[in-house]
């Protein structure tokens, strides 16, 4: 099962995990309207259950880009 990181864009650090990316995106966009956050400042990486990297995806909204690991 595949488990979701929101984290900072430039640095890679996590902020939080979710089950599926549509509860990460979510999160981001809560932080988004609440102020704390602006927009492009994280993504969302997708990582299988050995820890590896599938895929880095933007928040939809902003330019459309995914990342292959």
């Amino acid at each position: 099962m595949s488990m979701f990181v929101v984290q900072e864009s430039i640095h890679a650090d996590h902020i939080s995990r979710h089950a599926t990316r549509e509860e990460a995106i979510a999160a981001v966009e809560e932080m988004i309207r609440e102020g704390v956050a602006t927009q492009g400042e994280f993504n969302i990486r997708e990582i299988d259950d050995a820890g590896n990297t599938v895929r880095v995806f933007s928040i939809p909204g902003e330019a459309a880009r995914t990342e292959v690991a």
